[in-house]
């Protein structure tokens, strides 16, 4: 099945479409709706190896309709709605319901989808990493997406890490006719005119097919800008988790295919991202000696750093896939990928498990893994299917701290960063999870389908003998032993799907999902005598329930709506104060989402949106009763919507607005980390793309266009608990992009 967002694209979407959209299981069209029937125009027969890239796909499937909300967004759809949002974190949390917002830079801490941590995988390889830098999103430039598909909720389809949910992106196929296109970005803030305040972005795409042979090939180069507030003023430096202002960006990607026969078909691919800053700003450290929240960040000019932050992934990819292997179709994967990230330099003399240093943390992590998905029809009339499969993966990571001159340090203001040497912040820990699964789906007939499924799932960690951070200053440093932890579990699914008219669907599903807990967080703080078996490492185990109904209300609106609830025995290892205090908690989280859209008959006008709430309570160890969940688990209620127009065939404009609420998140009425009061604030985007000749497209947006002067959510509850990580969001942007296919 294929799904298209044509709240961009009105001419796809017919008013009769809405009800097969429907009948398909189609999200709405402010969630990226039309989902079309499998034999549909341009979707290539089961019985025929399509020449561009075939997946067996654990997300959807040909035989029953989901029992979930997925939400799809097609490549032409990625291109036009980029060019409102600063980074592809803030283009989702603009539409998926469920979503947080973003950052607004380059860290998506914080960003949960349905409460819960979400599982990134791009051609079906994790990004995730156990010791969690919380850069899933920012390795990947839009340019070479084809699709994106967004499962919400706790799932064990690829095993841990998906307890809220899955974000599954597709790059750009290889095959097809021999077609290139090349795109150019140019962006601004309007606030400040100058040359440090632009950026550029340019990329070059190359594919097709020779005979039996199917290749594509993608290059692009980024300069990001310097970003500047509502008021004209520098945006300061984040630094907690870091962030690109000021960065070069390299990204290079290449697919070669070969179609064996009739039903066969290997490919290799290989990628390279690369963003690292050239800054000369640093964040002012007199701003935190103010009360929190009471002041903005600054930025102050004459930074000395010689390693700024930096991202580098490598991902080599061996794909095989069989359509016809004794009546199944069989899926294989081998994938390895190198990932290096550094974080802005910290002062952490106050932390007593830092060694009292002024340091800089970087991570290195090494993965490899694979993945095997076999679908198996059963019965003569093939209207039960047996999907079934394994997979493994394998993480080492590390992270080194290089030391500065404190002295140095304290006598620049916070600009002059003099490395002095280099410890240990986390050892090697290598981590292994590998599991099996089967889902068996039914249909019973055109209204009835059901699915229901299991898994076990076996995760391990292990590191050797290290000298912690906390000895390093001790003259006769004791070491913590090194060790193993490893845990296993059974996970169940069932779900049913019930349409008692045509272009109406009910449905219902309870799922678990499995994810290990963050292992380096107490590592990296361990002090003499650490025993890892007696941490509190036991796997985060969720429940997720969850009712929904899908349909169209007339010939001319798309609608859904779904109510979740989730809960666990342990939540994530909570980490407080730098890492001195952590805890484990039981967790409930309840939550409904629901989206709506109007196309008119003659297919000018359309105008939709979506509605989030949840609400999030933990009980902390210890304790006999329940409390509020934190700021960076759950947001506060979120509306989305859009008004488009099409005056011409080849014009369509798109007015799209986000409102968050605001949110006292404190307990007690005291701050703490993520517990702070926040405020609401809402954003307006225009975005306008004109067809000016059959190869040539350019596309306008204008991110923020009341230029509104806001704190994302973020930036209100201070990742640091200092009003340094008090950042504003940039003021009006201008981002024009220019594509031309060749």
């Amino acid at each position: 099945m294929r799904q298209k967002l044509a709240c961009l694209q009105p001419s796809r979407l017919t008013p009769s479409a809405l009800i097969a959209a429907a009948i398909a299981g189609g999200a709405p069209l402010s969630t990226l709706a039309q989902q079309a029937p499998s034999d549909s125009p341009g979707t290539a027969p089961a019985h025929e190896l399509s020449t561009v890239e075939v997946r067996v796909d654990r997300i959807k499937s040909d035989l029953v309709n989901p029992t979930r909300q997925v939400t799809v967004i097609e490549r032409e759809q990625i291109e036009e709605l980029k060019t409102g949002s600063t980074n592809l974190a803030t283009m989702l949390s603009k539409l998926i319901p469920g979503m947080a917002d973003s950052s607004r830079t380059v860290t998506d801490f914080g960003q949960t989808l349905r409460g819960r941590s979400a599982l990134v995988l791009v051609d079906g390889i994790p990004l995730n990493t156990n010791r969690d830098s919380a850069r899933n999103l920012a390795t990947i430039d839009p340019s070479n997406i084809e699709r994106i598909e967004v499962l919400r909720g706790s799932s064990a389809l690829y095993g841990a890490g998906a307890s809220g949910g899955i974000i599954s992106i597709t790059t750009r196929t290889a095959g097809g006719p021999p077609s290139a296109d090349t795109t150019v970005t140019l962006g601004t803030p309007l606030t400040r005119l100058s040359k440090e305040g632009l950026s550029a972005n340019v990329q070059q795409h190359f594919s097709g097919s020779q005979g039996p042979i199917d290749y594509a090939f993608h290059i692009g180069a980024q300069r990001i800008g310097s970003p500047y507030d509502a008021h004209g003023h520098r945006i300061a430096p984040e630094p907690s988790q870091g962030d690109l202002f000021d960065s070069n960006v390299y990204n290079v990607s290449g697919k070669l295919g070969w179609r064996i026969d009739g039903q066969q078909r290997v490919q290799l691919s290989l990628s390279r991202y690369h963003a690292k800053q050239n800054t000369d700003y640093a964040s002012d450290p007199s701003v935190g000696r103010l009360p929190p929240g009471s002041a903005a960040a600054r930025a102050i000019r004459g930074l000395q750093l010689e390693n700024q932050n930096e991202l580098r992934n490598t991902v080599l990819n061996l794909d095989y896939q069989h359509q016809d292997f004794f009546g199944s179709t069989v899926s294989t994967q081998f994938y390895y990928r190198d990932y290096f990230t550094r974080f802005p330099p910290f002062d952490a003399r106050a932390v007593a498990t830092r060694g009292g240093n002024v340091d800089q943390i970087s991570q290195n992590s090494s993965v490899f893994g694979g993945r095997l998905t076999v679908g198996t029809p059963l019965g003569a009339s093939k209207q039960t299917k047996l999907l079934w499969g394994a997979d493994y993966n394998q993480e080492r990571s590390d992270m080194p701290l290089d030391v500065f001159d404190a002295a140095r340090y304290d006598a620049s203001g916070g600009l002059v960063f003099q490395r002095t040497g280099e410890l240990t912040y986390m050892p090697p820990l290598t981590t292994r999870s590998g599991g099996v699964f089967g889902q068996l789906q039914h249909k019973f007939d055109e209204r009835w389908s059901m699915e229901g499924g299991v898994r076990y799932e076996r995760a391990s960690a292990s590191f050797d003998d290290f000298v912690p951070l906390s000895q390093s200053k001790v003259a006769n440093p004791v070491g913590v032993k090194g060790g193993t932890v490893d845990y296993g579990a059974w996970l169940f699914n069932l779900g049913a799907a019930f349409a008692p008219v045509k272009g109406q669907e009910f449905y219902g599903a309870f799922s678990q999902g499995f994810q290990l807990p963050d292992i380096g967080l107490q590592i990296r703080n361990a002090r003499p005598g650490f025993d890892i078996n007696s941490s509190s490492l036991e796997p985060v185990k969720t429940n997720n329930y969850e009712l929904g109904w899908r349909g169209a209300l007339g010939s001319n609106t798309l609608a859904n709506v779904a109510v979740f609830y989730t809960t666990s025995k342990l939540g994530d290892v909570q980490s407080f104060n730098n890492g001195l205090i952590l805890t484990r908690t039981k967790e409930r989280i309840f939550g409904v989402e629901a989206a709506a859209d109007y196309l008119t008959d003659d297919e000018k006008w359309g105008v939709g949106g979506t509605f989030t709430w949840m609400r999030g309570r933990e009980q902390p160890q210890g304790s006999s009763s329940f409390q509020n969940m934190t700021g960076y688990r759950i947001p506060p209620l979120k509306l989305t919507g859009y008004l488009q127009y099409r005056p011409i065939s080849q014009w369509t404009n798109r007015l799209q607005v986000s409102y968050y609420a605001g949110r006292d998140y404190r307990l007690n009425g005291q701050n703490s980390f993520g517990r702070r009061d926040t405020g609401g604030y809402t954003t307006l985007d225009l975005i306008s793309r004109y067809q000016l000749t059959r190869k040539d497209t350019i596309t306008i947006g204008i991110e923020n266009l009341l230029n509104r002067d806001y704190y994302p959510l973020y930036s209100q509850l201070l990742r640091n608990s200092s009003n340094t990580s008090r950042l504003p969001a940039a003021g009006i942007t201008l981002t024009a992009m220019y594509q031309h296919r060749w």
